[in-house]
């Protein structure tokens, strides 16, 4: 008999990433969002109202914004992952790929 392996569902997908969020939140306080957004808007995970609506946010709760936005995307990983390396965060990459793949 042969099983067949179902992949994850989107819901799945979703509460890992939370989940990796809400752990890398330590290390995203770190970053400036002005130099991670708008990477983000032009690799079209977030729209230009996000960028504004984050920027209006006070310092402390930038990140604490933008990580409640990811949480509501699908394909932000990647993106991010990105903008960290290319603003010279590649330790917190680091540890976002290793979260993602359960390392």
């Amino acid at each position: 008999m042969t099983t067949v392996s179902c992949s994850p569902s989107l819901a799945d997908i979703r509460a890992l990433q939370a989940d990796n969020l809400d752990r890398l939140r330590d290390s995203l306080q770190q970053i400036n969002i002005r130099d991670v957004v708008p990477l983000l808007v032009a690799r079209n995970v977030l729209r230009s109202y996000e960028m504004g609506a984050l920027y209006e946010k006070g310092s402390g709760e930038q990140v604490d914004a933008l990580i409640d936005l990811l949480k509501t995307k699908n394909h932000w990983v990647g993106p991010l992952t990105d903008a960290l390396i290319r603003n010279g965060k590649a330790p917190i990459a680091t540890i976002l790929l290793e979260l993602q793949t359960g390392k």
